[in-house]
């Protein structure tokens, strides 16, 4: 059996989720019942991270399982979602856009907690991280709604994608293919939406590092909490490594098979295939940090 089938795309990401799953449910465990005490506040924000994930892996694995054929921005879905429930294409494709940047979102607030905890719970930042933590989530569940609403026609849609991709295999053409998009316009709002987590998350980053090396140099900290946090922030950098390579890496490849129109079934699998791993990678990286 080769990756370019549905099949193969649906059977390797359920077997992701069975081994995903024991991990997740430990995670769990560890980040409520194992979090030391004096690492608290980032507790409901590593929850909240690891749901997160947990949703976006079975989104990926479970719900949705999209199938795509890229360079078209369509697809179909093979999850249960479809099957069990009926629920529409379209809907499922907000569900799972927004789950991808509900965990980027997720990932940004952790370094934007640790740095008012540890540096700014007496600064104007207490004013205004409130508005800041809210508009970060409308715009991560609201930012994909205007390619939502302007879908195209879908019988011009797929005249377009069968010109656009002439070596699109006929039993996927019989499939229930649904185009998201023909013009490039909808990737806009997904790029202003990575420059802003991107820029947030390395402000942070930034700010953290000089003033935990500020507070070193002033040696007003014990050993044990210095090493605690140096850990905390080493775990949550790898996580952010691995976040980028499980989905910022396939959500490259799709852009570059947009703009360039690159048909590879296989590769788009692997997309998703890649992108699922990244809830068990993440669970293994706080795992070890715990």
């Amino acid at each position: 059996m080769t990756l370019d089938t549905p099949e193969a795309l649906t059977n390797s990401l359920h077997i992701i989720t069975i081994f995903a799953t024991p991990l997740h449910i430990f995670g769990i465990y560890c980040i409520v019942w194992e979090t030391p005490k004096n690492m608290g506040t980032a507790k409901w924000y590593l929850f909240n991270l690891h749901a997160s994930c947990i949703l976006l892996d079975w989104g990926f694995t479970v719900l949705s399982v999209p199938f795509l054929i890229l360079p078209a921005m369509g697809g179909y879905p093979l999850g249960i979602l479809t099957y069990w429930f009926g629920v529409s294409t379209l809907f499922q494709i907000y569900l799972i856009i927004g789950l991808v940047f509900v965990v980027c979102t997720s990932i940004l607030l952790i370094f934007e907690n640790r740095y008012y905890t540890l540096y700014a719970n007496d600064t104007k930042w207490k004013y205004f991280r409130i508005l800041f933590i809210f508009l970060c989530y409308f715009l991560t569940f609201t930012f994909h709604i205007p390619a939502v609403l302007n879908v195209p026609d879908q019988e011009m849609a797929l005249e377009f994608t069968y010109k656009q991709t002439p070596n699109l295999p006929e039993e996927i053409k019989a499939s229930p293919l649904f185009i998201l998009a023909i013009d490039y316009w909808v990737l806009y709002p997904f790029l202003f939406m990575v420059i802003l987590i991107a820029g947030g998350s390395l402000t942070f980053i930034t700010l953290i590092s000089r003033n935990m090396n500020f507070g070193a140099r002033k040696n007003n900290l014990s050993e044990n909490t210095k090493r605690l946090q140096r850990k905390f922030m080493k775990a949550i950098y790898l996580q952010v490594m691995l976040f980028a390579m499980n989905v910022l890496c396939p959500i490259s490849y799709t852009v570059i098979s947009i703009l360039t129109d690159y048909y590879n079934q296989m590769g788009n699998n692997l997309v998703f295939i890649v992108a699922a791993l990244h809830g068990i990678n993440s669970t293994l990286i706080m795992l070890w940090a715990h």
